[in-house]
């Protein structure tokens, strides 16, 4: 008859085993596939990460907005309102926008996903709803890069009125 640790003891060894080889994976050595979709090094390369490199910091690229803050003035309760933030790459280098949050849930910022060149123009689309928001409004977008400076803000305004 067998006992009930010995039986415990064949069970356990079996999950950890089965556990063992559930999670092996297969490795790639056919390294243009796993390169396929990542971006090279000197785009997400940042010399503020290693020291301060005051002439490498001055080679980045560098976003100049048209204008950081909109005033939509007084809008109605309901309004779903949206603004382009426009802009030109001024520096050296591509720049990479990494992330565009709003400081409220009513503000949805939407940012190109590629890289933008030196000189190329694009914008960050900013959405506003105004349903609940009554009263004087104003939100920030705050817009992280791979550039000099790396963080930007964006401002909208509106007064909403009742309905």
């Amino acid at each position: 008859m067998i006992s009930i640790n010995s039986s415990m003891n064949r069970f356990n060894l079996f999950v950890v085993l089965s556990l063992l080889v559930a999670c092996q994976s297969k490795v790639k050595t056919d390294d243009t596939d796993a390169l396929k979709g990542h971006l090279p090094s000197s785009l997400v390369g940042n010399p503020r990460s290693i020291v301060d490199d005051t002439l490498a910091l001055q080679g980045l690229g560098n976003l100049s907005f048209s204008d950081t803050i909109h005033d939509f003035g007084n809008v109605s309760d309901g309004e779903m309102l949206t603004y382009d933030f426009e802009f030109e790459n001024m520096g050296k280098k591509d720049i990479l926008i990494s992330e565009a949050t709003a400081s409220c849930g009513c503000t949805v910022p939407s940012f190109p996903q590629q890289p933008i060149k030196s000189g190329e123009k694009n914008k960050i689309s900013v959405t506003f709803n105004s349903q609940g928001r009554k009263g004087y409004n104003e939100k920030m977008i705050i817009v992280n890069t791979n550039g000099n400076p790396s963080v930007y803000n964006l401002y909208i305004r509106a007064a909403v009125d009742a309905k």
